[in-house]
C-alpha cells in the first residue's frame, strides 16, 4: 500500500504506526536519500508484511536479521571503494552520500553511528572508530563492542592493519559455528564487481588475527 505523508510526520513516527523497522521502509523507497528529508503529500510505499518472510526479518529495535538486511541493501548501489570514505551520517538511505565508502564507514552505518565518535574509549584514536580501533575495543571490551568467541549473524569480523590495511565486514550467514557468509567494503569487490559492497564467502577473514564483535552501543 501507500501511505500519503502529512503535515508534522516522520519517518520514524510512520514505521512505527506501521509497526515495521524504518529501514524496511527505506528498502521499498529507494527515492528517499534522507530519512529526515520527507515532504507532505510525498507517496511512501508501506510494503506488507505479511509478504517478508518471518525469517528473512525479525521486528525489534536493532536485531541481528534488521543489520543483516540494512546491510543488503547497500549491495549493488554503484558504490565504490575509497579509503577514509563514507560512514559519517548514520541516517543517511546509503552509507555515503557521494558514492565513495570504504569497510569502516559501511559497517558504521549499518550499525547506525557515526565513524567520528564521542564515546570516551575512541578519544584516544581522535574519535574515529576504524579497523586497529576497532579490534583494540573488542579485545578490552570497553567501548562499542562485546567480544565473541564465535560468530554470530549481525555481529562484525575484523583484523587490523598489522603493517597493511585492516578489513571489517557483517557477518551474514553461519553453519556450524563457522561464519561462511559476510557483507563488506572493499577495493576487491570494486575490482571484481564494479561495486565494493558485496555479500561473499568468508575467505577473505580466514587469518590468525581476526576477531568477532557483538555492537552493544
Amino acid at each position: 500500500m501507500y501511505y500519503k505523508v502529512k503535515s508534522k510526520d516522520t519517518l520514524s513516527k510512520i514505521a512505527k504506526s506501521f509497526s515495521i523497522p524504518i529501514e524496511l521502509i527505506l528498502a521499498h523507497n529507494p527515492t528517499i536519500k534522507n530519512v529526515n528529508q520527507i515532504y507532505v503529500n510525498q507517496q511512501i510505499y508501506i510494503p506488507n508484511i505479511e509478504d517478508i518472510p518471518s525469517h528473512e526479518f525479525e521486528f525489534s529495535t536493532i536485531s541481528s536479521n534488521d543489520l543483516v538486511l540494512k546491510a543488503k541493501t547497500a549491495i549493488n548501489k554503484g558504490i565504490r571503494y575509497k579509503l577514509g570514505s563514507g560512514g559519517m551520517n548514520p541516517n543517511t538511505v546509503l552509507p555515503t552520500t557521494n558514492k565513495l565508502c570504504d569497510c569502516s564507514g559501511f559497517v558504521c552505518w549499518v550499525l547506525g553511528i557515526s565513524r567520528k565518535s564521542d564515546n570516551p574509549f575512541y578519544a584516544k584514536f581522535g574519535g574515529w572508530i576504524y579497523t586497529d580501533s576497532m579490534v583494540i575495543d573488542i579485545n578490552s571490551q570497553a567501548g562499542l563492542f562485546e567480544k565473541l568467541n564465535t560468530p554470530e549473524v549481525g555481529c562484525i569480523v575484523v583484523y587490523g592493519a598489522g603493517g597493511a590495511i585492516g578489513h571489517v565486514g557483517l557477518v551474514s550467514k553461519v553453519e556450524n559455528g563457522q561464519m561462511t557468509k559476510v557483507i563488506h567494503c572493499s577495493s576487491g569487490n570494486d575490482r571484481n564487481f564494479n561495486d565494493s559492497i558485496q555479500e561473499t564467502n568468508a575467505a577473505v577473514f580466514n587469518r590468525a588475527d581476526t576477531v568477532f564483535g557483538k555492537f552493544t552501543g
